[in-house]
Parts: structure tokens; sequence; C-alpha cells
């Protein structure tokens, strides 16, 4: 799991989330096949809440429009994968459900470009139920550890955080 993906799992875990990572599966397209994976399934007991989470940290990057509109876009398979035919077919099995109603699916990016805001959101909620930059799930981590600074999970993320907190840095 990369740092990114450790810091959304974090996240999700301060909202209650019981959450498992890299999920993998096998996919076939063009008489090759290979391993894709769906980076975080996410369980909420106290509301029966299930989501799918793919993370898209490129930090140096804004996601824009071409991104995910441009099928020849390198960018633009890697962003939709988690809504392929053979992802939503493993997360309606790690979720044990029959129907692609029970559980939604959110995608995690760095940013998004600011001209293009809109449109790029648009885009992304016609496939996928919720669309989140990097800088809010910081934001919300930051605002956490503020009001709880002994956090009680055992994360690096939260703890790092929690330094950085601490020491006036954030």
């Amino acid at each position: 799991m990369d740092n990114n993906e450790q810091i959304v799992r974090a996240w999700l875990e301060t909202q209650g989330f019981l959450v498992q990572n890299r999920v993998k599966y096998k996919v076939s397209r063009g008489g090759s096949s290979g391993w894709c994976d769906i980076d975080l399934i996410a369980f909420r007991p106290s509301d029966r809440k299930k989501v799918a989470v793919d993370v898209t940290g490129w930090m140096t990057g804004k996601i824009r429009y071409s991104d995910v509109t441009n099928p020849n876009r390198g960018t633009y398979e890697r962003i939709h994968n988690i809504t392929s035919k053979e992802s939503r077919s493993m997360i309606r099995k790690a979720f044990n459900v029959n129907d692609d109603k029970n559980y939604e699916i959110w995608h995690v990016v760095s940013f998004i470009s600011d001209n293009q805001r809109e449109q790029v959101t648009k885009e992304f909620l016609k496939c996928i139920d919720r669309v989140i930059e990097f800088p809010d799930i910081m934001k919300d981590l930051i605002s956490y550890i503020k009001k709880e600074p002994n956090v009680t999970q055992e994360t690096e993320t939260l703890h790092t955080i929690r330094a950085l907190v601490l020491c006036k840095l954030v």
C-alpha cells in the first residue's frame, strides 16, 4: 500500500470504517491478462455503508477534463478502472452483494484543475458516487488530530500528523 493509500485509509478509519486494502482481481483485455486491484474496500458498521475507494494521488499534477474524458490519454484507463466490469464484479464479491446499488464508489484525486473543477467533477460523477481531493482529506485529518490529539489508532499516518500538529507546523 502506498503512502497516499495509507493516508486515505486513516481518513476512512477516523470516520468509523473498517478498511481492507489492495483487493486483487484478474483482468483479461485485448488478448492478454494480468492483475489489477481495488485500492480500498471500506465498511462502516454503524450505518452499514459500503464503499470502494480508488486513490489517484499524483501529487505533482492536476486532474484535467481530458484526463477523465479522452480514452487516448494514458490517465483515462487508470482513472476509470474502478468502474470496469471486472472491478465492479470484485466489489460485489468483496461486499457479498448482488447489485451495484448496494455500495458506493469514491475516487480520491490529488488536485483538480481550478479552472476545470466543475467540468471534471461533473464528468467523474457520471460513473462514481463521490470525488474527493487530497487537500480535503488532509484538512479533515488535521482537524481530527486537533480535536483528538491522543489518537487511539496505531497508524504512522495519524501519528505523523499528530507530531506536525503538536509541533505547530500545520
